[in-house]
């Protein structure tokens, strides 16, 4: 077995049996999940008020954990993906997009990783990039950092005009009118052309921050 896919399995492992310890413990669960601290809670909060929940660019403010059990809810394969959410906090934090946006838009493109649309699992593209409909599948990336990197890049085109940190792999980037869709309201009609893709992404965000206990 090569050292890549042992460690993502070893991943998938580890972060199922947290998951698994944390729904048999009520009272360990709600410690984790239920009651973030007080400054996170005020973050949230404060992000409500200002009308910056929406903000793509920003800092995420999840735990892996609590976005671990966001897919654990929804049935999504943790012991093939349980790795992605470190990739997201990873990947999203070197070019200063908020992952908790970042990773929600991969709930929905994905359905909770069920790739139940054209896009196929094999293809690593967690963001649906070039899969437009009609069966056409989109781009295909080499692993699944490398497919969450570009999907972080690609937000970021649209989110700002700053440059990127890492070297570029998002296949689409330069098509990409840099800057227009700061919010993710704007990204509909741009990334998707369902006029409701950023109500769809920001109802899995606050379902997010819901389990979290955030609000």
């Amino acid at each position: 077995m090569r050292r890549k896919q042992f460690l993502q399995i070893g991943a998938g492992a580890i972060a199922m049996f947290m998951v698994d310890r944390l729904g048999k413990n009520s009272v360990q669960a709600q410690d984790l999940l239920s009651l973030p601290s007080s400054s996170r809670r005020d973050q949230v909060c404060s992000q409500i008020l200002t009308g910056k929940i929406d903000r793509i660019m920003g800092d995420g403010i999840t735990s892996e954990v609590q976005l671990l059990r966001l897919l654990q809810l929804n049935s999504a394969p943790l012991n093939i993906y349980g790795d992605l959410p470190t990739i997201y906090r990873e990947e999203a934090a070197i070019e200063g997009v908020n992952y908790d946006i970042a990773f929600c838009q991969m709930c929905l493109e994905t359905g909770f990783l069920q790739f139940d649309g054209d896009v196929k699992p094999e293809q690593n593209n967690f963001g649906g990039i070039g899969a437009i409909g009609n069966g056409i599948r989109g781009d295909s990336f080499s692993d699944r950092r490398i497919g969450i990197r570009a999907q972080i890049q690609h937000l970021k085109a649209y989110a700002t005009t700053k440059p990127l940190v890492q070297p570029l792999v998002d296949p689409r980037f330069s098509l990409i009118k840099r800057g227009t869709a700061p919010l993710l309201g704007q990204l509909s009609g741009k990334w998707a052309e369902d006029p409701n893709y950023d109500k769809k992404i920001l109802a899995i965000l606050r379902r997010l921050y819901q389990l979290s206990g955030f609000f």
